[in-house]
This record gives structure tokens, sequence and C-alpha cells, in this order.
């Protein structure tokens, strides 16, 4: 097989501060270890080569974070059925889902889907948000780039589960699509914090001053999107 190309994943089960977690282990071309928090478990990417023997240290290193976030995942409200007229947000406005429509757009009142049945909704609506947050999030991103100074190397929309951003140390930044559900000052809180890696890939006191020195308030946007923003992955 080549090394370029990710293996299966296998399942196993790690003891983290007592508790039995699933974590389902996958190898792949990629440089560094990668966690991704699942409904099921932990998945974990790893470099090819990577000794397999080394990975409980890191597991139990981050055993905190781990553990923080399948609960929050577990607490999450269950997915919540949406039809014609289902009230959503956009950009922490209301709106209601229309269905029929041969193009899906934004209206004032409306997200209008290229949706015919209940079923088809959720895939309409991802394509409709991905299709939007691909622009919008991109001229938020250049925006505060510009602002702040600072140059990216490339933008990604991101579909985790648990996170609204990240940033590489090769200068990638991810966006999470969903946050074109929420208010444009969290949103832009999200651009910054990412930006701001660019400069400390951490959370020191320096990261979070510089994020002050944009953001200001950004304790009460983070305690918001954590308050609130479970609602945007009910659906």
């Amino acid at each position: 097989m080549s090394m370029a190309r990710s293996l299966p994943e296998t399942r196993h089960i790690y003891a983290l501060q007592g508790r039995d977690v699933p974590v389902w282990l996958e190898r792949s071309a990629r440089r560094s270890v990668g966690l991704q928090i699942r409904q099921e478990g932990l998945r974990v990417i790893l470099p090819q080569r990577f000794p397999l023997q080394e990975l409980d240290a890191i597991l139990r290193q981050k055993a905190g974070w781990i553990l923080g976030k399948l609960d929050a995942l577990a607490e999450r409200p269950a997915a919540t059925p949406l039809q014609a007229g289902s009230p959503l947000e956009w950009l922490g406005e209301p709106r209601s889902l229309s269905l029929g429509h041969k193009r899906a757009a934004v209206t004032a009142d409306a997200l209008q889907l290229v949706a015919e049945t209940t079923a088809d909704i959720p895939l309409a609506l991802q394509k409709l948000m991905r299709r939007e947050a691909r622009v919008f999030l991109a001229e938020r991103l250049d925006s505060w780039a510009a602002r702040l100074g600072l140059r990216y190397g490339e933008f990604k929309l991101s579909s985790a589960g648990t996170r609204w951003g990240s940033c590489t140390s090769q200068g990638t930044i991810r966006l999470n699509w969903r946050l074109m559900q929420a208010p444009l000052p969290v949103i832009d809180y999200v651009v910054i914090h990412e930006l701001c890696h660019l400069v400390e890939l951490n959370h020191s006191h320096r990261f979070w001053a510089l994020v002050a020195t944009a953001c200001p308030d950004w304790k009460h946007k983070r305690d918001w999107l954590k308050r609130e923003g479970a609602r945007y992955f009910a659906w």
C-alpha cells in the first residue's frame, strides 16, 4: 500500500482517568498526531511511522481535554427534526426554512433550499451553509488579517463536531461552516482567535493579550459560544 494513503481505522479501548474510552486509530501521511472527538469516542490519526507505544503518554496528557469534550458532546441537545417553516438562525438573525426552490438562497426572512422533502433538508441546508461560508468567512478572515497585519497560509472549511476553528503551524486556518448561524461579533471573535494563533500557537497569557487587542470582550464572546453554541449543531 502506498505510504501516502490512509490505513483503515482500528478500534481500541484506553483507560483515561478511570474511564474506558473507545479510540479509533488510523495511520495517515500527516506529520503529527491528530485527535478528533466523535459521538462514539476518540479518533486518533497517527503518522505512518509513529510508535504506538508513545500514544499512551499523549492520551494521558490530554485526558482532561478528551473527557471534557466527550462529556460536552454527550450533553448536546438531540438532533432537531427539520421541516418546512422550521426556525434557524443566520448570522444571529431568525430565518425559516423554505423548500422546493431551484436554487438555494438566503433572503431577509428565509433560507431557501433545493429540497423537496424533509429528508432532503439536512444535506441541502449544509450545502447552502457551506457555499455561503466559503465566501463570507474568507472575507472576514482577510479583513481581520489585514487589520492585525498578519498573513495566513490557506483557508479551509471545517466540519469538526466540537471545534469552531483551528490553525496549524503551517498557517492553515480552518473555520467551521456552522458559524454562519452565529452573530457577526461572535464569528469575528473566532476569526481573530485563529489568526492570533499565527503568532502564538498556544493559549498562553501572550496569546490572550494579543486577542484582546482586537477583541477586548473576548471572554464574553467565548463564554457565549460555550453557553449558546450547542444549538448550532442540533440538526
